[in-house]
């Protein structure tokens, strides 16, 4: 018994040491540019930089700026991944990175920030 008990005890303290674990599987979007309350200088030229690590679900990704029709990025497998915004006019703006199923469907995996241009 005291050796079941100390396997308990290795394996309570192998999930507490690594709880990646658990995060691994539920997948994950960072949008790392821009930064959340950024201040974009110019309508144009601007990217969006993201990492992402989809979920057992996951096939790609939706980007989504303000209301607009989604943008579909499928080559997340090779991220950090950048694309070039489209045209933004002044004022804020919310960019959304949604992951989606390869039927298009999503998973409620997501990140976003909102960024004002001058």
């Amino acid at each position: 018994m005291k050796q079941l008990n100390g396997l308990f005890i290795c394996l309570a303290l192998v999930a507490l040491a690594n709880p990646v674990l658990a995060a691994d599987s539920a997948g994950s979007i960072t949008i790392t540019s821009p930064v959340n309350d950024a201040v974009l200088q110019s309508a144009t030229g601007n990217k969006l930089e993201f990492n992402v690590h989809l979920s057992p679900n996951g096939n790609h990704v939706h980007v989504y700026i303000d209301d607009q029709k989604p943008i579909v990025f499928r080559d997340v497998s090779r991220c950090p991944c950048s694309i070039a915004l489209p045209e933004l006019s002044s004022g804020k703006h919310t960019i959304v990175v949604k992951e989606a199923t390869s039927s298009h469907a999503l998973t409620g995996v997501q990140g976003s920030v909102t960024a004002t241009v001058k």
